[in-house]
């Protein structure tokens, strides 16, 4: 229980911990404001996105038979080949009877898988395509 002198002496003492204004911070902010110009300048990132890869031509001879397309390879192909999802299932595996070709997805024409295997550009028929794997496994929709 506190005294009346105690009291009195708090009175005139300062706290022990006095905090005399909020904590103020500064920003610096600078507008980017795009300046009007009469000279065409090309942005960096511009001309990166504008670049086309030629493909190789397929040679088809007439005498080749048809092949059956298995419709599930087509199905899963025909949703990766959009350009998001190129970017979204990357590496991925297309397993044929010879190999296994790791990459990215180029282009689908012409029951034709354009694949970008490092530098190299690779073309698989859809025919010959057994598989479709993404991180080891299996790919389905």
């Amino acid at each position: 229980m506190l005294n009346k002198k105690d009291v009195r002496g708090m009175r005139n003492e300062e706290p022990l911990l006095f905090i005399k204004s909020p904590v103020i911070r500064k920003f610096m902010y600078t507008p980017t404001v795009e300046e009007e110009s009469t000279s065409v300048f090309e942005m960096e990132h511009t001309r990166e996105a504008e670049r086309v890869i030629e493909l190789p031509q397929l040679v088809v001879s007439d005498e080749e038979v048809s092949v059956e397309v298995n419709p599930y390879i087509q199905k899963n192909l025909d949703y990766l080949v959009h350009p998001f999802r190129k970017e979204l299932y990357q590496p991925i595996e297309i397993v044929t009877e010879e190999r296994v070709v790791k990459g990215i997805l180029e282009e689908l024409k012409d029951d034709v898988l354009w694949m970008k295997e490092g530098e190299d550009l690779t073309s698989i028929t859809i025919h010959d395509i057994r598989d479709i794997k993404w991180k080891q496994q299996s790919f389905s929709i």
